[in-house]
């Protein structure tokens, strides 16, 4: 199989008529969200998942996404109509170097962060396919604004909001992009794969986002676009070994446990995304929902917030930002207050890596449990794609929505609780390493440190058991 993938890389069509095929579905995509528009926000919790738009995007697209990165690597990077459209852009674009600071990280943080605060909390893009295809054809123009402005794929490596995402659930991912024989790359002459002179070209084209094939050896940045082994391939054909760069197998985990430490960006945006899964899963039972909501709703109460922005906002504050500072907190306040001597920057930029795992799990539980919860909409979707009049329907009770499937909760269950217990293991054993390698503190003032798995997998574990199995 990944011999067969690595020749499919190696042809000009390929991934370029899958990112035409991907552009041609995203024009749709935006047209028929447009299509749909409401001010009613009950109305817009049915109309999401009658509009065959808004349906495919939050509800299979989106989930699809997180589940290839943690399952494949950046896999979608290969397909993303944004990495094509970007590219060409800087074809005629200036080619001007990004600043420190948009290579710093903190643009897609920041942009994260806008999009999760305002787009999704405030503005519900996700409810509304009206406000949807405005996002969409906003990110659209930014992939073409930065490539016009900026040199290669500046927007896929520093600007795209889900840039992170992928890359640190990518680390857990056992395939990867990497050399196949470092001698052949120490032989080479041409450096075809990294050379200036290759680098605008429309195929077989060098790195994009400035790394060396030679020397990758984790998934967090690359984008799995294949130019380099095209350019491997076609500019010294008659160099033995080669094309060198290609799809590989990985040991799972791999970049978990090598202990590759967060920058300031990625660390404040694991910290943000562990707040969010939280809300994700625990909003999909009433009964943790309440508890979740109950302190973001008394503040609301105190501060005399009124309106969807305000509600938004306060709510967004609470869960994503003073929760998971909270959660994340906690072990380090317990490993000071031992006798410990980490420091604060360390400990969120080494031991952030810990939060992945379970990060990860919860995301890919919520994808799965939202992929087959909307399995009964896509009786109507064809028949009323834009599905403003199936959603009234189904809000008067004249379209009755059929049940889910029966194997469909014992699946989740069983998933679940394996994801979790998987990624709560690998937090474990991440921890375990971190403080073998960086602390010269040990016994209690270490274990404190296990906080971090107990506390915040252990709420998911315990969660999903009384949830599922009780």
């Amino acid at each position: 199989m990944i011999s067969l993938i690595n020749r499919l890389f190696r042809l000009t069509w390929f991934p370029l008529a899958f990112q035409l095929l991907t552009l041609t579905v995203l024009i749709m995509l935006i047209v028929g969200g447009f299509l749909a528009n409401t001010s009613d926000m009950a109305f817009a919790k049915i109309l999401r998942n009658t509009n065959i738009a808004n349906l495919i995007v939050w509800s299979y697209w989106w989930p699809l996404i997180i589940l290839s990165a943690i399952f494949l690597g950046r896999v979608w990077c290969t397909v993303c109509p944004m990495e094509l459209v970007t590219s060409l852009a800087s074809k005629v674009g200036l080619k001007r170097k990004p600043q420190a600071f948009i290579r710093s990280g903190w643009v897609m943080t920041g942009l994260y962060i806008l999009i999760l605060f305002v787009g999704i909390h405030m503005l519900s893009i996700h409810r509304i396919p009206f406000r949807m295809a405005i996002y969409m054809l906003v990110m659209f123009g930014a992939a073409v604004a930065f490539g016009l402005l900026f040199s290669r794929n500046t927007f896929c490596a520093h600007v795209c909001p889900v840039g992170h995402l992928l890359g640190l659930y990518s680390r857990l991912a056992p395939m990867g992009w990497g050399v196949r024989d470092k001698s052949v790359c120490s032989d080479c002459n041409d450096q075809s794969c990294v050379s200036n002179k290759t680098a605008y070209r429309f195929q077989a084209r060098s790195c994009g986002v400035g790394l060396r094939p030679a020397i990758l050896d984790d998934n967090t940045e690359c984008l799995v676009c294949g130019q380099c082994m095209k350019a491997c391939d076609r500019n010294n054909p008659g160099l033995g070994g080669r094309p060198n760069p290609g799809w590989l197998q990985r040991r799972w985990f791999k970049d978990i446990i090598d202990l590759k430490v967060l920058t300031a960006a990625q660390s404040a945006f694991c910290l943000v995304v562990s707040g969010f899964v939280i809300y994700e899963l625990f909003t999909e039972w009433s009964v943790s929902k309440e508890l979740l909501l109950w302190a973001p709703s008394k503040l609301k109460q105190m501060l005399g917030v009124s309106g969807p922005l305000g509600h938004g906002m306060v709510k967004s504050l609470m869960l994503f930002a003073v929760l998971p500072a909270l959660i994340w907190l906690v072990p380090f306040g317990a490993f000071r207050l031992t006798g410990g001597r980490l420091p604060l920057s360390d400990y969120l930029l080494r031991f952030g890596i810990a939060f992945i795992p379970i990060m990860a799990a919860a995301h890919a539980i919520k994808a799965l449990l939202k992929m087959t919860s909307r399995i009964p909409y896509w009786e109507y979707v064809f028949s009323d794609p834009i599905g403003a009049e199936t959603a009234r329907c189904i809000l008067d009770k004249t379209v009755p929505l059929v049940s889910l499937p029966f194997w469909r909760d014992p699946a989740m269950t069983i998933l679940a609780l394996g994801l979790m217990g998987v990624a709560v293991t690998l937090s474990i054993l991440v921890v375990r390493k971190l403080i073998a390698v960086h602390m010269s503190d040990s016994g209690l003032r270490s274990v404190s440190l296990y906080l971090i798995p107990i506390l915040y997998g252990g709420a998911f574990s315990t969660m999903l058991i009384v949830w599922r199995l009780f």
